[in-house]
């Protein structure tokens, strides 16, 4: 667990996206029964001991989408079911990508087991979109919104593939997606112009219109999902009222950035907005919540991945 800076007021759960490593979901005991019967579970539903490729690997099959997806599910949701069980309560959720499903889950919009069920899927239509149309994605640091922008359109231009802004996360941090052609052009392009250039490990180009095949099955799975009215405001940066509508809003919610991009910054800004100052991100860390912080004078930040940490954070919020 790390925290920065100090913080009261209204608390937020945060749930990450894509991102896997040897060792999630690590083996020490949890005090809520719950998490071990929801491994349990997964292992009958998946077929396999996702536990046991999360803890020992090996790191190739855990990449694939199909067990990355679960897998994140789980690490997440596990520290969830710990510090509800612990006592320590969030004031809202929020997402990113994947962590979308995982929030609405924490907020009681779905049952973890038809969480589950919804996440294996999606794994399952995401990798066959990414097997019909290869890509890979990158982070551009140091560059304005506007040259981005522009520098996916011109590689999009000249390589006749796609290149769009798949994640806005500061002024300066910008996650890019398309075509491996486009991507190459995309990144020479921004080093050219004085940014830094991060490749990312992901096994396609989520969250551009290469995706839109995965959006429109996933949207026909989530039609037959049983939907509840969620107990925790479920942040949305693309709605109006910054929140889902309810249960009715539940299904567009989480089809919504698929095939377009993730706006972290707007959400830090939603967060902010309705008062939070202490945020958690739960399970393995995309730095979410320490963007997130970093937008919110005064708050602090906390990484919560194991049951020790949650026990940590609880003792910490009960002094």
């Amino acid at each position: 667990m790390t925290a920065n800076g100090p913080g009261t007021a209204k608390t937020a759960f945060i749930f990450p996206g894509h991102c896997v490593s040897v060792g999630m979901g690590r083996s020490e005991p949890w005090q809520n029964p719950a998490v071990e019967r929801l491994y349990s579970y997964a292992g009958e539903l998946l077929g396999y001991d996702i536990k046991a490729l999360m803890l020992a690997g090996p790191l190739e099959r855990l990449r694939q989408t199909s067990c990355a997806q679960p897998a994140v599910f789980l690490a997440s949701l596990s520290v969830f079911l710990e510090l509800e069980y612990l006592g320590a309560a969030a004031d809202l959720v929020a997402g990113r990508s994947l962590g979308d499903l995982t929030a609405v889950v924490a907020a009681g919009g779905l049952s973890p087991e038809e969480g589950l069920r919804l996440i294996k899927t999606r794994g399952e239509i995401f990798e066959r979109a990414c097997a019909a149309s290869p890509g890979r994605m990158s982070v551009l640091l140091g560059l304005p919104e506007d040259t981005v922008r522009r520098i996916c359109a011109q590689a999009a231009c000249d390589s006749g593939e796609v290149c769009a802004v798949a994640g806005v996360n500061t002024a300066e941090n910008f996650v890019i997606s398309g075509g491996a052609a486009a991507l190459a052009a995309a990144d020479r392009a921004a080093r050219a112009a004085g940014g830094h250039v991060m490749e990312i490990h992901m096994p396609g180009a989520f969250h551009s219109p290469l995706m839109r095949g995965a959006e429109l099955e996933f949207s026909e799975v989530l039609a037959k999902a049983d939907f509840r009215e969620p107990r925790l405001p479920v942040a949305d940066d693309r709605s109006p009222g910054g929140f889902v509508a309810g249960r009715a809003g539940l299904r567009k919610f989480l089809t919504a950035q698929i095939s377009t991009g993730v706006d972290w910054r707007r959400r830090s800004e939603i967060l902010r907005g309705a008062g939070v100052c202490v945020l958690c991100e739960l399970g393995p860390s995309q730095g979410m919540a320490r963007i997130a912080s970093g937008a919110i004078p005064g708050s602090s930040y906390y990484e919560i991945s194991s049951s020790s940490a949650a026990r940590a954070f609880f003792r910490e919020r009960a002094a």
